[in-house]
């Protein structure tokens, strides 16, 4: 992992200040712990990249049926590290969080109300203060104080109570190749009284889909291929990237059968392309890294059920992720599945997407 003090911040937000014109302009938030000694944090949101490029978001609103979201009430406030697992860390492509497809990019400022970044998250900012909710900041603590008047500003006299890297860390290439790493992508849940709210960041020249370790798999496109041409309400590229451009996909699963469930837990792969597809070599990995390897044909159009026999991949019924990945280790695609999903005994479920 690349980021070696990855993690999550918890508070409640208080304030954030703009930063329009900088070179590397930010949102700065701050929020504090609710205890006597009311810690004061940064979380420092990127709204534009180094390179001058727009980054590129996602709204998530409501943020439901994802694996991590049953923890999060179990943290404790202030920071706590957390595992490359599904259930502990965000990663963007391999425990789907959101439609990459729907990418869509903001100034860091503009000229008027509701009309940049730093406003769009600014308005939910403000709506979680006033209903009383939380944030649980995904990202890399500070390892350093940087003397920033901003911590002074905050509060945060150590200049070490901080969080940064609140955007999607995988997918890079030249001088940020060294960041990239699998479960460590940053963001921003909201926790209101009624739902979750996800804000997820990157940076246009970051690349899908990614390999194992958060690399570029082989013909990864940039994120800037997503985004709408046009300016607002223009239209998406028609040759945009999908998470793999195979046909193949994880369909739906037997995750709860009647009885126990070793040896009769079933995946179900769908096959979207208009003639057979060949699979040798493949092999699906579950979250704690369990694999089974694949060696069939799935028809034109159809769907081939793959029984799991107990001893590679195992459906847990607390919840879980699914990566399918070709015989060069390329992800081909990848889902979650969530404790109410597996909540129905005998019975097929969706995957999420």
């Amino acid at each position: 992992m690349a980021i070696t003090t990855y993690g999550v911040l918890r508070g409640e937000p208080d304030r954030y200040k703009r930063e329009d014109g900088a070179k590397t302009p930010h949102l700065q938030i701050r929020v504090v712990e609710d205890n006597p000694a009311g810690q004061p944090w940064r979380i420092a949101v990127n709204v534009q990249s180094n390179d001058k490029s727009n980054v590129v978001f996602w709204v998530v609103d409501p943020l439901v049926n994802h694996t991590i979201l049953p923890s999060l009430q179990a943290l404790s406030q202030g920071f706590s590290r957390r595992n490359g697992t599904a259930t502990e860390a965000l990663d963007y492509t391999k425990a789907t969080l959101f439609d990459l497809a729907l990418a869509r990019v903001l100034p860091p400022s503009g000229t008027a109300s509701g009309d940049d970044l730093q406003d769009l998250l600014s308005l939910y900012l403000d709506q979680c203060k006033a209903a009383g909710g939380e944030i649980f900041a995904f990202g890399a603590k500070f390892n350093s104080n940087m003397h920033l008047p901003i911590d002074t500003e905050f509060g945060n006299q150590d200049g070490l109570h901080g969080i940064h890297d609140i955007h999607m860390n995988q997918g890079n290439v030249g001088q940020f190749a060294g960041d990239n790493g699998a479960f460590q992508d940053g963001g921003l849940i909201l926790s209101f009284p009624d739902r979750f709210v996800g804000l997820f960041l990157a940076f246009q020249t970051q690349r899908i889909p990614t390999d194992a370790k958060g690399h570029p798999a082989p013909g990864a496109r940039p994120l800037s291929d997503l985004v709408p041409t046009g300016g607002p309400g223009g239209t998406t590229p028609t040759t945009r990237p999908t998470p793999s451009g195979q046909p193949i996909y994880l369909e739906r699963a037997l995750i709860n059968p009647t009885g126990p469930d070793e040896s009769r837990e079933i995946l179900v792969l769908g096959n979207l392309a208009t003639t057979p597809t060949t699979l040798h070599g493949w092999r699906l990995v579950d979250r704690n890294g369990r694999n089974t390897l694949i060696d069939l044909t799935v028809s034109a159009g159809g769907s081939h059920l793959v029984p799991l026999d107990g001893t590679g991949v195992q459906l847990d019924n607390n919840g879980g992720t699914l990566t399918l990945l070709d015989d060069n280790g390329n992800q081909i695609d990848s889902v979650t599945y969530t404790a109410a999903d597996a909540g129905p005994e005998d019975h097929y479920v969706r995957l999420h997407h």
